[in-house]
Order: C-alpha cells, then structure tokens, then sequence
C-alpha cells in the first residue's frame, strides 16, 4: 500500500470523527436550545406566580428571562440567578415568620371564641376538634385558608346563637327573668345589666387610676351594681367617664408642669453657665493686663538700674519701682480673690439649680414607676393583673426554650361565681374575689407567680415544681379554700375552685400551653368541679 492510499485513508476517518463531532455539537446545542427555553418556561410561570409579592423581585426575573431569550453569558446569568436566590431567601424567611403570626392569631382567635357565654356545647366540641388540628403549624399560608373559612364559620354561628330569639318564653341563662308587666325599656335594663355592666365591672377594676379617684370609682361602681333606673344607671356611667378623665387630666397637668419646672430650672443654669464663662472671660482679659502693667514695671526697672550713674540713685529708684510693683501684685492679688469668689457664688448656685433638678426628677421618676406598677396590678385584688401574666409568661417560655426547667401553668376559677353576684350582690363578688385572692397567695410556694387573670379566673406560675409535688400543693390549695367561713346575709356559702394544671413542653408555644391547662381546668368543671385535673 503506498502513502497516497494511507493518506486518503486517514482523511476518510477524519472526516468521519469531524463529521460525528458536528453532530455531537448540534445535539447538544438543541439540548441547550431545550434546557434554555425549558428553564425561561419555568422563570416566566414563576414570575407570574410571585408577581405582585416584590416589584424588585419581579424586576430581576424579568432580566433574568431577558439575559436568557438573549443568550448572555453565563457569567451575567449566574450572576442574576446569584442575586434572586438571596431576595427569595429573604421572602422565604418572612413567609416562615407570617406563618407563625397567622398561626397564633388563629389560635388566640379560636381561644377566644371558646370563651364566650352561652356558646352551644356542640359548636364548642366542634370548635375545640378544629383548634386541635392547627396545634401544629402549617406549611404555607395557603393551607389556612380553608381553617379560616372554618373558623369564620364558627363565630357566625356563635352570633346566631347568641342573637337568636328565646323560645317558649324561657330566657338564656345570662339575661335575667323578669315579670311580664314590666315594659321594654326595663327589659332592655335587665339585658344590659346582665351582659354588659358585668364587663364594665370587671374592666374598672384593671384600671390603674390615682388613689383618690380609684375610691370614687369603686363608690360609683357600687351604685352601677345597685340602682335599676336606666336613668341612675346611665348617669353613673357618664360619672365613670368624668372620674376617668378626670385622672387623666390630673397626670397630664402633673407630667405638663414638671417638664415646665425642668425647662425653667434648665434655662436658669444654661444662663448661668453662660454668664460664669463671660464673667471668667473678663477676668482672663483683666488678668492679662495687669500681667502686662506688671512686666512693664520689671522692664522699667531693669533700664532704672541700666541707666543710673550711682548706686544711690539706683536705691531711690528701684524703691519707687518697688512700690508701684507691690501696689499692682496687691491689685493682682484683691482681684484674683474676688473672681474666684464670684465663681465659687455661681457654682454654688449653679449646683443648688441642679440638686433640685434631680429631686423633681427623682419624684416624677417615682411616679412613673408607681404607673407602671399600678398598670401591671389588679386594681380590686391587688395581684398582678393579665398584662403583668402576659409579660412574665412570654419571659418564662423564652428562658424555658433556652435551657428547660419544670416550668408549670395553673389556672382556677370559682365555681358557681355568677349565683354569688346575682343572689348577694357584687359587693359580695368582690369581696370573695379579694379574700381568695389572698388565700391563694398566703397558699402556695415561695416565688409562685399569682395573677387574677380576669373575671373570677387566676393564673400560677410554678417555676420549680414537679408534678406530685405541684397536685400536692394545688389539692392542699382547693381544701383550704373550700373550708373557708364565707358568709353572705347571715347564710353560710362553702365556695370552691376548679383547677387545670400543666407542665410547658418542648413544643409548646404560649397559647397551646394556657390551652392546654385552660381545657384541665374545664375538665375539672365538667367532672363535678372542686377538684384538680392535671394533664401532661
């Protein structure tokens, strides 16, 4: 075989190897064509499913599709996709946190549905079936929408059962059973004394108003509770109002003259800060030329004694110097003395302005703190009130989440409250409310936190409790109470507590937890009452 055969040969192959190359390469570059248009697809469904969600976001898909339809570098591509994934990142962690606030707010929604009045036992069942599936939070927002139709429906019913018209001449259990002679605005009276001065009560006692007016107050709300006129009552009710704003008035005058004693004290010493460095000024200048007069006299002296042909002659004239020199160190010196003098007067007074700054500043301080205890406090039982549990609950789960302790939720309520106030009048309530009160507090460990948590219901906080030792003590609590020689228009009344109790999980967030022990204290209701049900 000669070269020219083995040439054409490898030529042949070759072109075979250049030809199958060619191919390769178109394959591929469909494949990318594909890929490519596959992956704009995607990008352009994308957008129009977060359209709307981010006008940044939208703006940088819109390149991203552009640099693609346009076959940009992949340098520019990657460098777009580098920049969305970190705003999707970020939309991502927003959606996480929206997801918990839907999630609570749903929750304390349906929580606080549970604990109307008169709500149907079998809309109660139905709404507590629907609250136990939501205990865990969802995926995506879109997976409440369907819970929320659920729980919309819920509180409609809950308003048609309320609003619904009482059959065969039998009122609910809220309103009050009056004789038929009596006309409609009485009747009207009645329902409101029932549904709504119950919570005009309850809401005048959170209120962290002065000494003074809190006894007015408390006079009117006897009145509300006593008198039956629709007249009296709504007199009363403006008499609410004027004691209120009346307090109101009284801090706003107190906080508004202060701050006028502290800008006027303020501007004395800014005065006489300023006065003191004119008057230190002038004293510097004044200073300074006598400084001079007295460098002048050296001056002179020395040419006295320069110039004199005599020693004689250098005595009488350096004597003279010398008193001209003593009579300006004299001057120097009666000076000195009185701007210090001065100066020492100004700082005195400057220091007496300041003293009584921080006095006034001390008893506003003073009454500040006194409002903000006073704001935490139930205002008729003197324990903490529902923001102070709210306040020291959320603290307590978060040191839980850290580092977990035996950390356990109480919640009481008296049994049979209502048919106190009704029969003996809400100075009875309050009085009974006031005297468990302190039992409870006398009643359990140390550093227990103990807070009315409104209406006849209480709130614990064990922070150090473990679950024998807790029922033990909660038992012991119910027993004592339970004892107590309560006595109302020369009739004994034995009264006693429900009690759910729960120890915090790990999963738990604040609303599972009082859920939790709040359904326990239900359960003890529904068993009989006065008695302690603790769930794990």
């Amino acid at each position: 075989m000669n070269d020219s055969s083995v040439a054409k040969k490898q030529l042949v192959a070759l072109k075979r190897k250049l030809d199958s190359a060619i191919e390769s390469r178109n394959s591929l570059e469909e494949d990318a064509n594909l890929h490519s248009s596959l992956l704009i697809q995607f990008i352009t469904k994308l957008s129009l499913v977060s359209k709307g969600i981010d006008l940044e976001l939208d703006n940088r898909l819109a390149q991203l599709r552009m640099l693609f339809s346009k076959s940009a570098p992949l340098n520019d591509i990657e460098a777009k996709i580098v920049v969305i994934s970190k705003l999707l990142q970020q939309h991502s962690i927003t959606n996480e946190k929206n997801i918990v606030h839907l999630h609570d707010q749903f929750n304390q929604a349906g929580e606080n549905l549970q604990k109307i009045n008169g709500l149907p036992g079998d809309l109660r069942r139905e709404l507590r079936g629907l609250l136990s599936k939501t205990k865990e939070s969802k995926d995506a927002l879109i997976q409440y929408v369907p819970l929320l139709s659920q729980l919309l429906a819920f509180y409609d019913h809950a308003l048609k059962a309320k609003n619904a018209p009482t059959k065969q001449g039998v009122l609910p259990s809220a309103q009050l059973i009056l004789p038929v002679s009596q006309s409609k605005n009485d009747l009207d009276l009645a329902l409101f004394d029932s549904s709504i001065l119950e919570k005009i009560s309850v809401s005048l006692s959170t209120l962290p108003l002065s000494k003074g007016h809190t006894n007015e107050l408390l006079a009117i709300k006897k009145k509300l509770m006593t008198d039956k006129s629709s007249d009296e009552v709504l007199l009363h009710l403006i008499d609410i109002f004027d004691v209120i704003v009346a307090d109101f008035k009284d801090e706003q005058n107190s906080a508004k003259n202060f701050l006028t004693r502290l800008s006027a004290t303020l501007t004395t010493v800014q005065s006489a800060v300023k006065e003191t460095i004119v008057t230190q000024k002038k004293s510097q200048k004044t200073n300074e030329k006598i400084n001079q007069k007295l460098q002048s006299q050296l001056v002179d002296m020395t040419g006295t004694v320069e110039k004199a042909l005599s020693l004689n002659q250098v005595k009488e004239d350096i004597n003279e110097k010398l008193q001209f020199i003593a009579s300006t160190l004299e001057q120097k010196s009666k000076f000195e003395q009185q701007s210090h003098q001065e100066l020492a007067d100004k700082l005195n007074d400057m220091s007496a302005k300041v003293d009584q700054l921080e006095q006034q500043s001390r008893v506003f301080e003073h009454k500040l703190i006194e409002q903000q205890r006073k704001s935490m406090q139930d205002a008729l039982t003197k324990l903490a009130n529902r923001a102070a549990f709210d306040n020291y609950f959320a603290k307590a789960m978060v040191r839980f989440h850290h580092k977990p302790f035996q950390l356990a939720l109480v919640v009481l309520d008296i049994d049979d409250f209502k048919k106190i106030n009704d029969t003996y009048g809400h100075t009875a309530g309050d009085k009974t409310l006031q005297v468990i009160a302190n039992t409870i507090v006398k009643n359990v460990s140390k550093g227990v936190f103990v807070g009315r948590y409104g209406g006849e219901e209480f709130v614990l906080i064990y922070s150090q409790a473990q679950e024998q030792a807790l029922t033990l003590e909660l038992n012991a609590l119910n027993k004592y109470i339970a004892r107590l020689p309560f006595k109302f228009k020369s009739n004994k009344v034995s009264i006693t507590l429900s009690i759910g109790a729960t120890h915090i999980r790990a999963d738990d967030n604040i609303h599972i937890a009082f859920e939790r022990a709040d359904q326990a204290m239900y359960k003890a209701k529904k068993q009989g009452k006065n008695q302690v049900i603790y769930v794990k």
